[in-house]
């Protein structure tokens, strides 16, 4: 039997024993799968940190959506052009000169009305907006299968539009 080691640094080896600390683990919320009608959805994920849109696009495509990405407003706009996405993340805090907002105004200005969830670092939420197709705002610190559990809702929400529209 081994003698129990306590933490600190040990006198023959001159290594440091760390104490064992239990550090609060809450693993991850399972997500839903994606309903059959809307795989093959296109998503605008549009983040300016590089790691955030890999993780995005990478859940995403499990989840059976294509991804149209962008690093800033001025790429989004080109790919929401081009794509003709039926959701857009937004980030609200996007590189000058046009940030979440600037980027969402100029959409509307351009007649494209696609719901958008804002997902962002930024801890504080506006209060509201008059724009009907903001589906929600996400803090990056939460859960990514609360945000994800957002898109059916909002695609369906696109498609009624469209429709309506049509």
């Amino acid at each position: 039997m081994r003698p129990a080691v306590s933490p600190g640094w040990s006198r023959h080896c001159h290594r440091y024993t760390a104490p064992e600390v239990q550090v609060p683990f809450t693993p991850p919320k399972p997500i839903a799968p994606t309903p059959e009608e809307l795989r093959g959805s296109t998503v605008l994920v549009v983040d300016d940190e590089r790691a955030w849109r890999v993780i995005l696009e990478t859940d995403l495509k499990m989840l059976g959506y294509k991804v149209s990405m962008a690093e800033d407003a001025d790429q989004a706009l080109v790919r929401a052009q081009a794509d003709n996405p039926e959701v857009a993340i937004i980030d609200l805090m996007l590189p000058e000169p046009m940030d979440g907002w600037g980027l969402l105004n100029e959409l509307r200005a351009r007649g494209q009305k696609v719901p958008v969830i804002f997902y962002t670092a930024y801890p504080v939420f506006p209060s509201g907006t008059d724009d009907p197709d903001v589906v929600g705002y996400m803090s990056k610190a939460v859960d990514r299968a609360d945000l994800y559990a957002l898109l059916p809702v909002a695609i369906r929400r696109s498609r009624e539009r469209r429709n309506s529209d049509s």
